[in-house]
């Protein structure tokens, strides 16, 4: 089943037949299984994003686990999404309804995209153990300053004091406790901070790495390439020198 009703359907197979992919549509569910087409219909709309020539045709289990792991990693995450392992392992094995899920969500999410201006607008991550701190943050900051000290630190609290030294008095304990707070807080806040900057730190690290893995796995593909294109060029080299001594044969004739 897949979950969805017989006008989504027919719509997601129209919108389908519209775009024009490099094989005849006989089984969506057999025809995109090795991510060729799906990399080849987000291509159509948006191919910036898209490197055709890391999706090869496959039959093989593994190639096309490759395949799909490469357009999750790289095109999906642009898009703001990413698919689990077993909807990859229920699409390669054409289960039925799996691809057609699939593409409803894709066709969602690349509208998405467009509609921000090919720009992913992801949610800023919070981890839990922060929200106690800002909590407790706020509550400070609304909170009333602390009694003075019993060791008669600042002056006795009047009621309202009138004349200089009055007034003198009050603006001297006013200034005090707002130095005093500031202090207090501001330990807290650069508490706050270090945190978040190890949170930053921590995303930035994690992001470097796996720009690193796709420029190793963009590495091993045009190394693959370069291998298949040196078999070609041996190929014709061998082609061409055994031209070469039918020639040669056929002029001593």
């Amino acid at each position: 089943m897949t979950g969805l009703t017989d006008d989504e359907l027919q719509k997601l197979y129209t919108w389908i037949d519209e775009i024009p992919l490099s094989r005849p549509k006989r089984n969506i569910g057999r025809d995109f299984a090795d991510c060729v087409l799906v990399a080849e219909t987000i291509s159509h709309y948006f191919p910036k994003i898209v490197q055709l020539h890391n999706y090869s045709a496959a039959n093989s289990t593994p190639q096309k686990i490759y395949n799909w792991n490469t357009l999750n990693g790289k095109v999906l995450r642009k898009l703001g999404w990413q698919i689990s392992k077993e909807d990859i392992e229920q699409i390669i094995m054409a289960k039925p309804g799996a691809i057609e899920r699939f593409l409803y969500q894709l066709q969602f999410k690349m509208a998405k995209y467009r509609a921000n201006g090919g720009v992913v607008k992801a949610p800023v991550p919070v981890k839990k153990r922060y929200g106690q701190q800002y909590r407790q943050q706020q509550q400070q900051a609304v909170a009333p300053p602390n009694p003075p000290p019993s060791n008669n630190q600042y002056p006795p609290e009047t009621p309202l004091s009138h004349g200089r030294a009055g007034d003198a008095m009050d603006n001297q304990m006013v200034g005090r406790r707002h130095q005093q707070v500031p202090q207090q807080q501001g330990g807290n806040n650069g508490y706050d901070r270090d945190a978040l900057q190890r949170e930053v730190d921590e995303e930035i690290l994690l992001e470097k790495e796996q720009t690193i893995q796709e420029l190793r796995e963009t590495v091993e593909i045009l190394e693959l390439k370069i291998s298949k294109l040196e078999q070609l060029v041996r190929l014709k080299d061998s082609k061409i020198s055994k031209l070469q001594l039918q020639i040669g044969q056929q002029q001593e004739e």
